[in-house]
């Protein structure tokens, strides 16, 4: 199997040579020392990875990571950025511009393994999402066509109610987006899990998720350069090319957006409510099951003592010396004691079927939804 190609883009001839060193073990490697340089080579044989400095003369990696997106707008070439602050504005200047990922120095090599095959495995990953396509990614609503963008809310809301899980609503939340002409990404943070989706088939690369933790806490919309995060307790929708030069439709797209997600909280919590029944639903029945099982037990008991008690007493009447209505008499203070007893195991039956009943109207329901 082929190595993997490796750009190493830096200023720093040392800081080169010592990587090729480690990195030729497992990749096939070529060393630039200005972005200009890696540039021209770009064209002629693109590589898998580049790990680019940011601080360089004449062009720096901000610089090199821009025009390498516009030769590859497929994003089929992954860019690490090494950089020497690990600062909020360093971290969202490097999203911006289209990397991957980024390290700090100084970084130890199997820090820099690491990180390697985290951006390997995501980019295989979104390969062979692309290559598994065989269906358009986004439906339209076709009620939605001529509608007007408050329209759309309502009929994603609509939809929103068709929906039973986080993939289903992301999808929704992607359509809607589509006919906004709006590009984003999506988080959903429940107890359980969090997730994270840049399009309806696939995941956030790793910069990506780092902005949503940065931005979580920042309000509920959050501006940057022509960026907009979104933000509610279980989830925030990142809007990436938001029309900052017009001060109408960007307004309008605020307050539609702002809906979007309030409808999208909404529905999650409904998601988490059906989960929570669901636990409940099985526990009742796990109950209801033991219940059943112990009314058998106690109607054998109970059927086993009596006659036990029967056979004891008319052994015993033969010993007493009763009269005949002395025995007809304690027989029906019996018979009396074990229809009451047969009386309060039939009522226990009626509650268990009626637990049954229930429980089958709630499974119902939550089928329904």
């Amino acid at each position: 199997m082929d190595k993997a190609l490796i750009y190493i883009v830096d200023d720093d001839e040392k800081i080169r040579e010592l990587m090729q060193e480690i990195l030729n073990k497992n990749y096939e490697t070529m060393s630039f020392e200005s972005g200009r340089a890696a540039l021209e080579s770009f064209n002629n044989r693109q590589p898998e990875i580049m790990l680019l400095d940011i601080r360089m003369p004449e062009m720096d990696g901000y610089e090199v990571c821009k025009r390498i997106r516009e030769l590859d707008p497929d994003d089929n070439t992954a860019i690490i950025f090494i950089t020497g602050k690990d600062s909020h504005d360093e971290r969202m200047q490097c999203y911006h511009v289209g990397c991957d990922d980024y390290l700090v120095k100084p970084f130890d090599f199997d820090e820099l393994e690491a990180k390697l095959e985290k951006v390997k495995r995501y980019h295989q990953k979104s390969q062979d999402l692309l290559n598994q396509q065989s269906m358009a990614q986004n439906i339209a609503f076709q009620a939605m066509t001529e509608a007007s963008q408050y329209g759309i809310v309502l009929q994603f809301i609509k939809q929103t109610f068709t929906t039973n899980n986080a993939s289903q609503l992301a999808s929704a939340v992607f359509q809607t987006l589509a006919k906004l002409n709006l590009a984003g990404s999506i988080q959903f943070r429940t107890e359980h899990q969090t997730l994270s989706f840049r399009s309806s088939e696939q995941a956030c690369n790793p910069i990506e998720e780092e902005v949503f933790e940065l931005l979580k806490n920042r309000g509920r919309i959050f501006d940057f350069q022509n960026k907009t995060m979104f933000n509610d307790k279980h989830v925030a929708i990142l809007i990436k090319d938001m029309p900052v030069d017009d001060e109408v439709l960007y307004g309008r797209l605020r307050d539609i957006l702002a809906a979007v997600v309030e409808g999208v909280e909404s529905r999650l919590m409904d998601f988490d409510r059906k989960d929570t029944l669901l636990v409940v639903m099985d526990s009742i029945r796990a109950t209801m099951s033991t219940m059943e099982t112990q009314f058998r037990k106690h109607e054998v008991a109970t059927v086993d003592t009596m006659e036990k008690l029967m056979l004891k007493m008319e052994q015993g009447f033969q010993f007493l010396d009763l009269t005949d209505d002395q025995e007809s008499f304690f027989m029906g203070l019996i018979e009396e004691s074990m229809q009451q007893l047969v009386a309060l195991y039939m009522a226990g039956k009626d509650i268990d079927s009626q637990f049954n009943e229930i429980c089958s109207k709630l499974s119902a329901c939550l089928d329904n939804n």
